[in-house]
């Protein structure tokens, strides 16, 4: 099926560049018309279904091409490439990334009133450079009709956004950097499993054996049969279906009533996913929910109204993460040490030819990196030493779920109330912030929901060039053109498209919008009614902190209990509420496999389940396409 080509491990060649420039387009504006006219985000799971689609329908014509041209095959190398470089480009035209930003860029002045004297709150402290608030440019932006290319409107775009590409390239810059120095400790040193890539790299093998393999077969059958028919009873009400998507349940009895309801959801993919995550953590993530739960239903029992955050999960998965960055320090203080004697010129035990940088560029790259991007939040408008504070602390959550990715596998990953213009202002308070800065921490945010992110993706990409022996600076590179080539086509496709429709039409959702109107309604809020420390949600900090710190000790004094401490973070998860069933069935499916077959028999099962990922994947991108064709609802696999 894959040619075996002379250079083998090149990974990054001009015909995977061509074909990443043609497909990044269309696969932009696939996104947009699932996201945000459909409602359903397949930027929110990793593997990435659209890309996992594309990678088939690539393997399929190789295999066409490989009958009647076979020097045009794509090998091996070259298709884990264009999967590394389809998923960055994908995660920047994201839900939670340039959508989210496009909608901030002219919604405080467009949408500037009388009534909510936004003028005289905050529109002297938007950054000019960064916000658009040319009314007649703001015109055919909103209400279509009109043309992106007059060269007013691009005189205008132009400069804001060339600032946004220096800001997302320069965090994938830090990004790069940071995964230079952590990539040999949690890769080599702890021996990381990376579950998330295991499919990608199945359907890549140049042997085929994975398409060869029965039991996966049976598994995309029953996945894609599954999605068939939910499918069919969509058009065809008559036909019966299967509940595997969420169904909501609401409790009018005590004590059920107390949990405040539950979602039930039992997806093929997910469960596939999961299957590969290590046991302890799945066993760690249901207790840790299961506590949560009913920690809500306690203070709803016992009547603490005046607690409304209570259990402040939130806040103490802020903490927890701040818990494991310092764990990590600790158990890979050798490593840095080492890496830190290399960037100063000392000698050192430590080899970095292999590396996609040397340490010295990577250790100095990121301090620089840091400090151009502080500083460029500073010429925003922020303050220096907030400007400082909000770099790092938006460093801690893509660190944490990078590491959760590649340790547990877990498929989505949701912190939306870590980000660090909520930890700031329960930290500080909005009082002490002032209008200033809440206004650029309003603008200037870099992910909404730590969903669709960066980082994950680099060390993951390094992690697959590793694996199949292509060299770690043509990946760099290939992730680097990406994620330029992703800014730029995610800003061009959506202003294109808005030009012609409107994004305040109604065509493209509420969440054309939505973005827009929830940080700059929340930003009237922060400035109209400023609020003081909230020590007890700081105090929630320091109990997640300690809880992090105590069973981290377990961890190490005690490796063989089963409680893993990303199962505590991971319990925080936005998104567990529809993943605790298949967590549950995976826990229970795996445990008896491993109990009574062995590690041979999970061996022999895995190709089932990444068989289940794949068939949900395939079927439901083929649903999903068909609504964008015919202009109609159909069935969405997920959410």
């Amino acid at each position: 099926m894959i040619s075996k080509g002379r250079d083998q491990h090149l990974g990054l060649t001009w015909r995977i560049l061509f074909i990443v420039v043609l497909i990044a387009p269309v696969n932009c504006y696939f996104l947009i018309q699932m996201e945000l006219v459909r409602y359903t985000f397949p930027t929110w799971v990793v593997p990435l279904s659209n890309v996992v689609f594309i990678l088939v329908v690539i393997i399929i014509i190789n295999l066409l091409l490989s009958w009647i041209w076979p020097r045009s095959v794509l090998r091996a190398d070259e298709l884990i490439v264009l999967y590394v470089m389809l998923s960055l480009t994908t995660t920047m035209a994201g839900c939670d990334m340039l959508q989210a930003v496009l909608s901030v860029l002219g919604h405080g002045f467009w949408f500037a009133t009388e009534e909510n004297e936004w003028k005289e709150l905050f529109w002297d402290h938007l950054p000019r450079w960064l916000t658009v608030s040319d009314r007649s440019v703001l015109y055919g932006y909103y209400t279509g009709d009109s043309s992106l290319y007059l060269s007013h409107h691009l005189k205008v775009w132009i400069p804001v956004l060339l600032g946004w590409l220096f800001l997302f390239f320069m965090l994938a810059i830090i990004f790069l950097c940071l995964n230079t120095i952590l990539r040999r400790q949690w890769a080599d040193r702890e021996r990381l499993t990376f579950p998330i890539i295991q499919l990608p790299l199945e359907m890549t093998n140049s042997t085929a054996v994975f398409f060869g393999n029965k039991r996966m077969w049976l598994g995309v059958g029953i996945a894609s049969g599954i999605s068939l028919l939910n499918g069919l009873s969509v058009i065809y009400p008559s036909l019966p279906s299967l509940p595997i998507t969420r169904r909501f349940f609401t409790f009018n009895e005590p004590p059920l009533s107390l949990y405040g309801g539950a979602i039930v959801a039992f997806y093929p993919f997910a469960i596939g996913i999961m299957f590969l995550m290590p046991l302890d953590v799945l066993f760690s993530t249901a207790l840790f929910y299961f506590l949560y739960r009913n920690e809500v239903a306690l203070a709803e029992a016992i009547g603490w109204r005046g607690l409304p955050k209570f259990p402040y999960w939130d806040q103490q998965a802020f903490g927890a993460f701040v818990g494991l960055c310092v764990f990590f320090v600790w158990i890979g203080k050798h490593h840095f040490k080492q890496v830190l004697a290399s960037a100063l010129g000392r000698p050192a035990e430590i080899d970095d030819m292999d590396q996609p940088i040397r340490y010295r560029t990577a250790v100095w790259g990121l301090f620089g990196g840091l400090f151009l991007f502080a500083f460029a939040l500073y010429r925003a408008g922020m303050t220096f030493w907030i400007a400082v504070t909000f770099t790092f602390l938006f460093l801690i959550t893509p660190i944490i779920t990078t590491r959760i990715r590649a340790e547990s596998g877990i498929f989505v990953h949701a912190y939306h109330w870590l980000a660090p213009r909520y930890i700031l202002g329960t930290i500080l308070g909005t009082r002490r912030l002032g209008p200033q800065n809440l206004t650029i921490l309003s603008v200037c945010f870099f992910n909404r929901d730590y969903r669709p992110q960066q980082m994950p993706h680099q060390l993951e990409a390094f992690k697959i060039a590793e694996t199949t022996g292509i060299n770690h600076r043509r990946m760099m590179w290939a992730i680097l053109i990406s994620t330029a080539l992703g800014i730029l086509v995610a800003f061009w496709v959506q202003l294109h498209l808005y030009y012609q429709k409107g994004a305040n039409s109604g065509y493209y959702g509420p969440w054309a919008l939505g973005y827009g109107r929830e940080y700059f309604r929340r930003l009237t809020n922060w400035i109209s009614y400023p609020t003081n420390t909230d020590w007890i949600s700081v105090l929630f900090m320091g109990v997640g902190f300690s809880i992090m710190m105590v069973l981290t000790y377990l961890r190490v004094k005690f490796f063989w209990l089963p409680l893993h401490p990303l199962g505590y973070v991971m319990a925080s998860n936005q998104e567990m509420s529809d993943l605790w069933a298949p967590i549950c069935i995976c826990l229970v499916l795996k445990w008896t496999i491993l109990r009574h077959g062995g590690i041979r028999s999970y061996r022999r099962a895995v190709p089932f389940f990444l068989g289940l990922v794949l068939g949900d994947y395939l079927m439901g991108s083929v649903w999903s396409l068909l609504s964008v064709l015919l202009n109609t609802d159909m069935y969405q696999f997920y959410p």
